[in-house]
């Protein structure tokens, strides 16, 4: 493997270049994005989940509500909530910069986020069941997710149609992530037919489908074609084969319709794939830079290796989830491996960079971002670990328990480095 010359850095490091006086206009657009997304993630998100964990395991009291329900509360704000807002962020303000295209208008992007933001408010109308108009509420969230959704896809594949630069293979990652957002908000409509009339939980196989195309098409999807296009520069990594790439496409595509569908291939599919990306991403293969990799870099490189380590782990363990009489722990173990592992530490080590790059902030800690991504993983391995032991061994509802309040503790490290980073950037456009 030969170094990498300095033409290809300086085109790599141009796409991640500082924000122009009218990209700053967008600032508090992208800042809206940010909060909710995190906002989201420690009330419904982490904070919701902790707390059914520590009930689960040592028998911290819950509200009145329906188990089933809150679980599915949890994971929905997590993966919409936390995840969906985060990547509709980030995606509005670095898409055009990948095209070298217009941005969209500011009130596209704001409708998009409404909608969605809107649906995900009405949704915990779910856990009461006794609430006046419950089913037109819960009507008007399904509805609602997936009209932001559909305007998120607009804007997304109409900005990686245009621009002026030449169109690259990771860009297909993408559109087929924006694809996959609407097809997962028409699943999560679906779902919520029993609810409509008096029920407490969504229709399970709806919603199976429902996470699948969110978490392994729009989100996972979303992620790995960003990591394709910044691992040259972000962590000294080869540029990738786009005709590998191009099959990589197609390979994830199918395997996530199959899971969608609920066909145990797809996995299978998906952790073939996922194997080919992590060669081509290069976070484990020996750097192509030649100087000394500085620390941002690094820490960079520390989550690409954890996060895609746990996207391969957590398939696998959906591959064997659906394999006829295996556990339920296997899937559930694969999810949040997935999740939690893959995208919450690569949320850190890539945000670390995106954040101020579509802020035009200060860099977020090194260290801060080294913490949250050393304890986004101690939470990863005991919620998967001990998901898989069960709670019945000694200790193991203790480790499960703790869980919880690491991933809370690791997300709040990240989100006030992150803050402190949109902090500098608002202070700068002010002044």
């Amino acid at each position: 493997m030969t170094p990498i010359d300095a033409r290809t850095l300086i085109r790599a490091r141009a796409s991640m270049a500082l924000p122009t006086t009218d990209q700053r206009r967008s600032l508090l657009v992208t800042v809206l994005f940010l909060a909710s997304s995190f906002a989201f993630a420690i009330t419904a998100g982490f904070g919701l989940g902790t707390w059914l964990l520590l009930h689960a395991t040592i028998g911290v009291p819950l509200p009145e509500a329906t188990w089933s329900a809150l679980v599915q509360v949890h994971g929905h704000a997590q993966l919409v909530g936390f995840a969906g807002l985060l990547v509709m962020g980030i995606a509005h303000r670095i898409f055009p910069r990948f095209r070298g295209a217009d941005e969209p208008t500011t009130r596209e992007v704001v409708l998009a986020y409404g909608l969605v933001a809107g649906g995900l408010l009405l949704r915990p109308a779910q856990i009461w069941t006794d609430l006046p108009a419950r089913d037109a509420l819960l009507m008007a969230s399904g509805a609602a997710e997936l009209a932001g959704m559909l305007v998120y896809a607009r804007l997304a594949i109409r900005t990686l149609a245009g621009g002026t630069n030449a169109h690259r293979a990771d860009e297909l990652f993408i559109g087929a992530g924006a694809v996959f957002g609407v097809i997962g908000a028409m699943w999560g409509l679906v779902a919520l037919a029993p609810t409509l009339t008096g029920g407490a939980t969504l229709d399970p196989d709806p919603d199976r489908a429902h996470i699948a195309a969110l978490l392994l098409g729009f989100v996972s999807a979303h992620v790995i074609g960003v990591s394709l296009r910044v691992a040259p520069a972000f962590i000294a990594a080869p540029p990738a084969s786009d005709r590998v790439i191009v099959g990589a496409v197609i390979a994830w595509a199918a395997g996530v319709t199959l899971a969608t569908l609920g066909e145990p291939l797809g996995p299978v599919v998906l952790l073939g794939t996922a194997l080919v990306l992590v060669r081509v991403i290069g976070p484990f293969g020996r750097s192509v830079a030649v100087r000394d990799v500085p620390a941002p870099a690094r820490v960079v490189r520390l989550a690409f290796r954890g996060a895609y380590a746990w996207l391969v782990a957590g398939i696998a363990l959906l591959a064997a989830g659906a394999i006829p009489g295996m556990p339920l722990g296997s899937e559930v173990a694969g999810r949040h491996a997935i999740a939690l592992g893959f995208l919450t530490q690569i949320v850190f080590g890539v945000g670390s960079r995106l954040i101020p790059a579509v802020t035009g902030g200060r860099a977020p800690s090194v260290a801060a971002v080294r913490a949250a991504i050393v304890l986004a993983n101690v939470a990863a391995a005991l919620r998967v670990v001990f998901e898989l032991v069960g709670p019945n061994v000694t200790g193991a509802a203790i480790a499960l328990a703790a869980s919880g309040p690491v991933a809370l503790a690791a997300l709040s490290v990240f989100g006030m480095a992150a803050a402190h980073s949109v902090r500098s950037a608002l202070r700068s456009a002010i002044a």
